[in-house]
């Protein structure tokens, strides 16, 4: 193998990680960008989409669909325990200062780590590949995973019709209308509670289904939300605070960057992702794409 093919490699490799950063900080961008609230538990839900998939496999029969099935039942079970958490707890923090919103919803963080705990324990799990995915394709002389492809393609998916939800649906028009003027989208007759409710819900589905996607490619395991919920901060940061079509950018300069550091020094590739993160702070504050004013 040349020097080329491994460049090809580690960048194709670094597209199938930009794809996990995306759906792990998407429904992040979402809540931030509508809501103006930061919620640092929200990759809590990636490690519990996670756990949800494994135990689908264990209770159900196996089968050619028992991972898409469960990933359904996963992503249902999210749901309500996001609608849940935000008709009880987020409902009540959005008039709050920032930093009581980051101090609630760190505590709310520890919280679900502790009911992951005692839920599945602290054991690394794995789960196998889906049937019919797991062998290799050739892609112009290059050999990769199918389903690695079909988590790149997911991400695509996932980030168009959450793009179209939002810019061309009623629901995006209410929610862009709840983000420019509170006040005045009340006035108007907009259902601000239900509105923010399913951002909220969406958000919470979007962090699961990467937790549910990747299970098979990586370990299950207690403390994944901690890991995945730094990079999701460097990719909204690098991107801007609530631009959904920053954190696609931020997601793949995150994702190359540590496929690419791999080469270099391997025990560094995170750090990496902290170093970029760094620099788009110095030269712009707001982000790649971020508006000017919203970096705090």
């Amino acid at each position: 193998m040349t020097f080329g093919d491994i460049i090809v490699n580690q960048v194709l490799s670094g597209l199938v990680i930009a794809s996990n950063f995306f759906l792990a900080a998407a429904g992040l961008t979402l809540i931030f960008g509508i809501m103006g609230v930061l919620n640092n538990a929200h990759t809590c839900f990636y490690m519990i989409g996670a756990y949800l998939i494994w135990t689908f496999h264990q209770v159900l029969r196996p089968g050619p669909f028992i991972f898409w099935i469960g990933t359904i039942l996963s992503l249902l079970v999210l749901a309500g325990i996001g609608w849940i958490i935000e008709r009880l707890l987020m409902r009540k923090l959005y008039s709050r200062p920032f930093p009581e919103i980051l101090l609630i919803t760190f505590a709310l963080l520890y919280i679900l780590e502790d009911m992951v705990k005692i839920t599945w324990g602290t054991l690394t799990r794995t789960i196998p590949v889906p049937m019919g995915f797991d062998r290799p394709i050739n892609i112009m002389g290059y050999i990769f995973p199918v389903y690695n492809i079909f988590l790149i393609c997911l991400a695509i998916f996932v980030g168009a019709a959450t793009w179209l939800l939002v810019n061309k649906t009623k629901f995006g028009r209410m929610a862009i209308a709840c983000q420019t003027n509170r006040e005045i989208a009340g006035a108007l007759g907009i259902p601000i509670p239900l509105v923010y409710t399913g951002i909220f819900v969406l958000g919470v589905v979007l962090a699961g289904l990467g937790g549910v996607a990747f299970a098979p490619i990586g370990y299950i395991r207690f403390g994944i939300d901690i890991d995945i919920l730094l990079i999701a901060f460097s990719v909204l940061v690098i991107g801007g605070m609530g631009s959904f079509t920053g954190t696609i950018l931020g997601a793949i300069l995150c994702g190359e960057a540590y496929s690419l550091s791999l080469l270099i020094i391997p025990e560094m590739a995170t750090v990496f992702i902290f170093i970029l993160t760094g620099i788009i702070l110095v030269i712009r504050p707001w982000g790649l794409l971020g508006t000017a004013g919203r970096e705090h």
